[in-house]
């Protein structure tokens, strides 16, 4: 969700939102990694290396694939795999293990299942932790795929993917410890820059091709609400640019300064402009709106911003999880990075443009992808006057 239940709940999930939690102790690290590394000698003795092969693809019935991320943008990265899974072995069924908090961003036509997970109800309610762990055991799923990040190896996906197994094959990257428990290590391609193509490399043991490198979601698709809501907001009518100045990571916020000069530029080529923001960000985006002209939207779920996203025919996003969704829902969206990380993060897709803007002249870089992919579409308005080409 986009928006707090309470001022508590605020701050708490502000603080997960733009990765403002208070950093650990030095004890409390160690402490930390202790206990991984107990566990995971643990988990070692009690699961030894799945050695089971992958049956043939006309005899796999069910697939599970574990992506126990919170964040948005995973999530929807990871759906070209579970497309070209479900388009590739038509005769099974997929299930996701996803984080419950972003479960029905996953909820595809190519996802027969979404199992929401939880870790914290490992500590909270053990007593539902257990019962799924059950229920994965029960599927007697016939391949299990582990698709966290190929860079950096998690115990929590690790655990949850050799439960499931029950000892049959288990596929996904070949990093860190991971290969202990992984029947089918796969090795990442350094030439697959992207994430998307990255995650696609879990399609090698099975010997199945990509179908598509476009991620998707079902979100939004009753336009009504944001309809409704864009026609209260007196924005109904003119070509819409919806304008994401808020991030998780403070390294990738542009400042707002540089996002209120793009919000002027667009409105000077005829479009309206709406900036959404997420928890803890409404102040940032009020400045950009105040600061260009642009209407301010209430707070959102990701419903309601996926259907906004669906009416726009352009979003200029920091790289973030509304960046991704943009890209998701179809509308033509221009990326915003910092951190030099485009090839990894950002999409090869048509529809989708790369800004890296640099002191002096950023906004003009952005402008310009806006008007790249609005040519593109068909959908360019007029330029401002004395503006060049």
């Amino acid at each position: 969700m986009r928006n707090g239940s309470g001022p508590g709940s605020a701050a708490r999930e502000h603080a997960r939102a733009v990765g403002g939690q208070r950093p650990r102790g030095a004890a409390r690290e160690r402490l930390r990694g202790l206990g991984r590394a107990f566990v995971l000698r643990l988990a070692t003795l009690l699961f030894p290396t799945p050695q089971a092969a992958l049956p043939p693809l006309a005899d796999v019935r069910r697939v599970l694939v574990i992506r126990a991320d919170e964040r948005v943008g995973n999530q929807l990265l990871t759906t070209p795999l579970l497309r070209a899974l479900k388009l590739g072995l038509p005769a099974a069924e997929v299930h996701l293990l996803a984080a419950a908090r972003q479960a029905q961003v996953v909820a595809t036509r190519h996802v027969d299942r979404v199992i929401p997970f939880e870790k914290r109800a490992l500590f909270r309610r053990p007593w539902r932790f257990l019962a799924l762990l059950r229920s994965l055991r029960r599927a007697r799923y016939d391949v299990v795929v582990e698709a966290a990040h190929w860079s950096g190896f998690s115990l929590t996906a690790s655990l949850l993917a050799r439960v499931a197994s029950a000892g049959g094959p288990v596929v996904g990257h070949d990093r860190g410890a991971s290969a202990r428990f992984l029947s089918h290590p796969v090795a990442h391609d350094p030439a697959n820059a992207s994430e998307v193509r990255a995650k696609l490399e879990l399609l090698r043991p099975f010997g199945l091709t990509p179908r598509g490198l476009e991620p998707e979601t079902e979100l939004g698709r009753d336009a009504a609400p944001a309809r409704a809501l864009l026609a209260r907001l007196g924005l109904a009518g003119r070509p819409l640019a919806v304008l994401n100045p808020g991030a998780r990571m403070a390294d990738r916020r542009w400042p707002p300064e540089a996002h209120a000069e793009v919000a002027r530029g667009l409105l000077a080529r005829g479009l309206a402009v709406l900036v959404v923001w997420g928890p803890g960000e409404e102040p940032l985006a009020r400045g950009v709106a105040e600061g260009s002209g642009a209407a301010l939207a209430p707070a959102t779920d990701l419903t309601l911003l996926a259907g906004l996203l669906r009416e726009a025919a352009l979003c200029v996003s920091n790289n973030s999880g509304p960046m991704h969704l943009a890209v998701a829902v179809g509308t033509p969206t221009v990326g915003v990075f910092l951190s030099g990380d485009a090839a990894r993060w950002g999409h090869e897709l048509p529809a989708f443009a790369a800004a890296e803007p640099l002191p002096g002249n950023g906004a003009a870089a952005v402008l310009a992808a806006c008007d790249r992919l609005l040519s593109a579409a068909g959908a360019a308005p007029p330029r401002p006057a004395g503006t060049r080409p």
